[in-house]
């Protein structure tokens, strides 16, 4: 399955991050996983969330600088995604792990290669 940024409807297309920010404030997604830091680059973080209305998995990587979110759709259609009572379903998990790994692989330099501005110490 390939990530897609849209519906594809008719009319301006939304752009994953547009979609997913509308679908945040309007409490229209389910957050299965966020900001959970990279093993290796402590300050580069992915989070993924589940849209119950168009049965779509939105994955986001950044590191504070750099932000990329991509999406793609669930496979699982039963049960419903705002029905599973055990959180993310494991063939979600492998979809939306997968899409992570794609997005690694396509933005690594631009997330690893400007980390954000360290905090001084108090």
């Amino acid at each position: 399955m390939s990530p897609r940024t849209d519906l594809g409807q008719s009319g301006p297309l939304e752009s994953a991050a547009m979609r997913l920010d509308r679908l945040l404030q309007s409490n229209g997604c389910i957050i299965y996983h966020e900001n959970m830091p990279d093993p290796e680059f402590h300050y580069v973080t992915g989070s993924v969330y589940g849209a119950p209305a168009t049965n779509e998995l939105f994955v986001k990587l950044t590191n504070g600088t750099a932000t990329f979110v991509e999406v793609v759709q669930s496979d699982l259609l039963y049960p419903p995604m705002a029905d599973r009572v055990f959180g993310m379903d494991v063939m979600d998990h492998a979809v939306a792990f997968n899409l992570a790994d794609q997005m690694w692989e396509k933005h690594k330099a631009a997330l690893i290669d400007n980390p954000p501005p360290q905090k001084p110490p108090l």
